[in-house]
Parts: structure tokens; C-alpha cells; sequence
């Protein structure tokens, strides 16, 4: 069976929150270590770990409170309680991708690609637009093409063109391979010659196979937002942005104890201290993650930090941070493997 995960659009059936426990706690509810809300619909799909050890539901721990669980054993402090969440789902009413037939309206936001025929024609046969007009004076109604300028002779130069009733359905295709535009009596349709300023006798305006339009470069920069990856950019070759690339900073405010960062949902984080912590082994790794934790003291100062056994130094030996009030330092990583973390810090910022 197929691995029911978390998908790039941000939904799914699988979710997970970590707890530290400050000590006493019987039940846990709300926000945990990464400020993200215990959230569940039945508690059959969830799995609950204390220190790495799968609890026994019914037993060790209960669901019958909404998005709670309770009747845990008293937790000792420093305790890491790990819950797994799988949610229900239910799956769309779609049209397979074999085929099928809609009932209802359907709307596209963007553009349409069709491969094959429609109603038996092939969609690429002479890939040609006519537009021509059905009379003179342009006043029936229901004309393919109008030209329409400030007056009812439409005679003036630089007239609007403008697409009447039922023009797309009318359509003629031409062939060969060309755009024709066409006015039946010279009158919509000027050409300048550039050495006399005279008139052409001609009344069409061909574009030839191959013409090219000029596009205006409007894009504007895009932006990445959500859960999402880029896979495989640039193909082997380097890749080049033209303008500063950031990644948001996760500022969070820590009290005494040990605590759980998870660098596979954020890379940068402001840690605001308000007694001494632990940064234990975060649950999950992906070797390559980089970032910056900035690690500032509160009003009072005198914080600690320790570091799990994941969190490498240079020679061995993790830092002693900056201990004055309101003190900023700051610890650059990068994720060598599932199990080690190279770190250096700088200290006593500004």
C-alpha cells in the first residue's frame, strides 16, 4: 500500500507534535514545542510515544477528551512525549483521467492544452483564423468583423476592430498555414506606404507561417509560499538568482527545559530566553538543511544553553553563551547526516 504522507499543498493524513514535559503534567492538550495545536477527529488513528516508547491507548493514556490526552501517568520533567495523528479523509468526487463526463458548469482559471480532436476534428488541422466580413456597410448584424471607428461610414483610419455576435462560431480556416484578416470594401482596412504616404490597393493583411509576436516582459518576481520543493532546479547546471533570496526567521520564546527544533518545517530561528534550556535531538534530519538560530537573553540574562548529543561543535565542545541581559549570539548549522548537526557560534552581538 502506497505511504499516506503530508502533500506539497500543505494537507494530509499524517501529522505530528512534540511535547516536553515541565513535570507533574497528566494530560496534554494545546499548542506543543513548535507552537503547533493537538488537533484530532478519532483517537483510534493516534499513536502516543514517551521517551520512544509506544503507549498502550486505553491503558497507558486516554482520548475521550476532545483533542486531549489524558489519564497519563504523572510526567517526570524533561519527559518528550511524541504524538502521531492520523486524520480521516475522504476522497473527492472526480472525473477519472481515463475519461468521464461532468453534470455540471465547469471554470478554468488558467490555460487549456488539448491533445487529440474535439466533436472529431483534430484541433491542429490548418491552424488558421479567417476573419472576414460578411457585407459593405457593415451594418448587419451578426457580421463576422466590425470595423468601427467615430462615425456610422466607419471610414476613418485607425478604426477599432471589434468581434460581433456569434464571430468565433463562424470562423472560416484557411489554407495554407496563414492569418487572414479581410475588409470586403477597403474602407476598415488601411496600408501605408512609407515613400508617398499612398494607399495600397491591396485588402488583406497576411501573416505568413512562422511570424513572431513580440512579447512584453512583464513578469514580476514569483514567490514560494506554504510547504512546497523545487526539485532538481537548473538540470546539472548552476543556478542563478538575480535578487536576494530569504528565508523567514521562527521566533519563539523558551522557558526552562528541553525543547525540540524542527528544521524540517523552519531553517531560521529567534530564540528568546526565559530560563535555562536544552536543545535536544530533533526527531527527524535532512542531511544538507542549513540556517542560523539566533539565541538572545531576556531581561534578567544569566540563561544557559545545552545541546543534545546530535549538535557538533568544533573540538567537541559546545559554546558558553552570553549570559548579560538583553545579550544576542548567534549559532550557524548545517546538517551533516540523521545524527549530526556542525554548529558554530558567535557571540556577544550588538
Amino acid at each position: 500500500m502506497p505511504y499516506l504522507g503530508r502533500s506539497t499543498d500543505g494537507f494530509g493524513v499524517r501529522d505530528r507534535f512534540v511535547f516536553t514535559a515541565s513535570g507533574s503534567e497528566t494530560s496534554l492538550s494545546g499548542s506543543d514545542d513548535n507552537s503547533r495545536v493537538l488537533k484530532f477527529q478519532d483517537g483510534t488513528y493516534v499513536d502516543v510515544y514517551l521517551n520512544g516508547v509506544l503507549l498502550l491507548r486505553g491503558t497507558d493514556y486516554t482520548t475521550t477528551t476532545t483533542n486531549t490526552i489524558g489519564s497519563l501517568a504523572s510526567l517526570a520533567a524533561s519527559d518528550v512525549v511524541e504524538i502521531i495523528v492520523y486524520d480521516v479523509f475522504s476522497v473527492a468526487n472526480t472525473v477519472p483521467q481515463t475519461g468521464g463526463t461532468y453534470n455540471g458548469s465547469v471554470t478554468f482559471s488558467n490555460n487549456i492544452t488539448v491533445e487529440g480532436n474535439i466533436n472529431g476534428e483534430n484541433v491542429y488541422d490548418d491552424r488558421t483564423i479567417l476573419l472576414d466580413g460578411t457585407d459593405s456597410s457593415f451594418s448587419n448584424e451578426g457580421s463576422k468583423i466590425l470595423l468601427d471607428g467615430t462615425d456610422s461610414s466607419a471610414t476613418n483610419a485607425g478604426d477599432n476592430l471589434i468581434f460581433e455576435t456569434d464571430t468565433l462560431s463562424s470562423l472560416t480556416k484557411e489554407d495554407p498555414d496563414v492569418i487572414v484578416l479581410e475588409d470586403n470594401d477597403e474602407n476598415g482596412i488601411l496600408f501605408q506606404d512609407t515613400s508617398t504616404n499612398a494607399r495600397v490597393s491591396t485588402t488583406k493583411i497576411v501573416l505568413e507561417s512562422g511570424t513572431q509576436f513580440a512579447t512584453p516582459n512583464d513578469l514580476s518576481a514569483p514567490k514560494i509560499t506554504g510547504v512546497s520543493e523545487i526539485a532538481n532546479v537548473g538540470g546539472g547546471q548552476n543556478t542563478n538568482f538575480d535578487n536576494s533570496v530569504s528565508v523567514d526567521i521562527k521566533a519563539m520564546s523558551l522557558g526552562v527545559g528541553s525543547h525540540i527544533l524542527d528544521l524540517n518545517r523552519n531553517a531560521n530561528f529567534e530564540l528568546t530566553l526565559s530560563g535555562n534550556i536544552t536543545l535536544a535531538n530533533p526527531a527527524e534530519l535532512t542531511a544538507g538543511t542549513t540556517g542560523s538560530i539566533f539565541v538572545v537573553q531576556d531581561g534578567t540574562g544569566s540563561r544557559t544553553v545545552a545541546y543534545g548529543s546530535f549538535w557538533d561543535f568544533a573540538a567537541g565542545t559546545a559554546p558558553t553563551m552570553t549570559t548579560t541581559a538583553s545579550a544576542v549570539d548567534r549559532i550557524d548549522y548545517i546538517v551533516r547526516s540523521s545524527t549530526k548537526i556542525h554548529a558554530v557560534a558567535t557571540l556577544a552581538y550588538s
